[in-house]
């Protein structure tokens, strides 16, 4: 009484919470060939706000199945982006801390996207199409974060650069195992022989009749092709390689076979491996910072990392039992928290349970024994710094 009341302005009349009360709605995105999915009773799970095949009915099987003969996994929820113009290759020298600028035309990177203040913010493929013309792939969930960084990058540096958000148009799907490139010799006139096609290509061939951009890499550890295409063809191109494949052992593998395949070959998921106090540096990959560049976005705090050292390191980690730890479990050192799981499963290629882990520095060590709570109790585990399977790469470039 003493305050009184606020002074009216428009507008006029407050809304009542009654109006505003409804059915509450989630956006969700499908691909092209979500109905198929369907179709073959994946169950599906959220990504986002993606619909995604979580498994067809048995993940460790189709983990296997990709091992031994041929798998097929629908990828077009990869952020998709066109950077083209006179200044691309010196935008994505500025924004990514590897290089990009001596790259051949069809030739493919890896990169990895950080912050300001050095932190990992996406990764992806980068690929370099002509000279000025880079196809740019990010996760399924960092699409429009990286488009939005692009494009505020492109505005403070005033680039001659243009960015085109090409996620919904494009579809993709890869193919892995060690009858892919059988598959794609009957789906294509393209010589995809390893001679002609090397690990780390990019070319442009049509995919049974349709018009498709091929990257020859290998997220799951096995020879494959991830095949980018119109998405009005999803359905299309989903049900040739399946027929065409059908005496190969081709069978569709969702989300959480993947998970298992790329943790093999310890390859890291961004936000699952990591967080937002990561770095390159102490996510294992000091291989893609280049601080001889001249300037990238985070470089000064990249260069602080090294200088201060690092304060815990990410290793890959396998049971000494077989018991498979909860992802977010501690790791117990001394008896007090010192670290945590990231990612863990069961792989019945290696036969033991694997994961990944945040470590102190002085466990990061290849043979390092470190304690894991689970259950209760506290079970072993042997650091290791080599992917678990095929450490060398010799399939994926076979």
């Amino acid at each position: 009484a003493s305050i009184g009341t606020t002074t009216a302005r428009q507008p006029w009349q407050p809304v009542e919470l009654g109006l505003l009360a409804g059915r509450p709605h989630e956006p969700a995105q499908r691909t092209s060939i979500h109905h198929r999915h369907k179709e073959l009773g994946a169950k599906m799970m959220w990504t986002g706000t993606w619909r995604r095949p979580h498994s067809y009915g048995d993940p460790g099987a189709e983990a296997q199945n990709v091992h031994d003969s041929l798998g097929l996994i629908d990828v077009s929820t990869l952020g998709k982006l066109v950077v083209s113009g006179p200044d691309a290759a010196s935008f994505l020298e500025r924004l990514y801390p590897n290089r990009f600028g001596d790259m051949k035309p069809g030739r493919i990177r890896y990169g990895v996207l950080g912050s300001d203040a050095g932190r990992i913010m996406d990764d992806g493929t980068i690929a370099r199409l002509a000279d000025d013309d880079y196809y740019v792939t990010t996760t399924s969930t960092g699409a429009g974060a990286v488009l939005e960084w692009f494009e505020w990058w492109n505005a403070v540096w005033g680039m001659d650069v243009r960015i085109v958000n090409v996620t919904g148009a494009v579809a993709a799907v890869n193919v892995a195992g060690p009858n892919a490139r059988e598959l794609m010799t009957r789906l294509t006139d393209l010589d995809v022989s390893n001679e002609a096609f090397t690990y780390l290509d990019a070319k442009h061939a049509h995919v049974a009749g349709v018009p498709a951009l091929i990257l020859r890499i290998g997220f799951v550890g096995e020879l494959g092709y991830e095949v980018h295409f119109p998405s009005p063809y999803g359905e299309h191109l989903w049900d040739a390689i399946l027929e065409r494949g059908a005496d190969l052992g081709v069978r569709p593998f969702g989300l959480e076979p993947q998970r298992i395949l790329r943790l093999e070959k310890m390859h890291i998921l961004i936000g699952q491996d990591t967080d937002s106090e990561s770095n390159a540096f102490e996510a294992s990959m000091p291989w893609i910072v280049k601080l001889e560049k001249e300037d990238f976005v985070g470089k000064w705090s990249l260069e602080h990392v090294q200088e201060r050292g690092f304060r815990e390191q990410l290793v890959g980690f396998e049971m000494t039992n077989g018991v498979v730890p909860p992802e977010g479990g501690q790791i117990v050192v001394g008896g007090r928290p010192g670290g945590r799981v990231t990612s863990s499963r069961w792989s019945s290629q290696l036969g033991r349970a694997i994961g990944m882990a945040w470590v102190p520095p002085d466990l990061a060590e290849d043979g390092a024994e470190i304690a894991i709570k689970v259950d209760g109790g506290v079970e072993k585990a042997r650091v290791r710094l080599r992917p678990f399977f095929d450490p060398d790469g010799g399939r994926l470039r076979s």
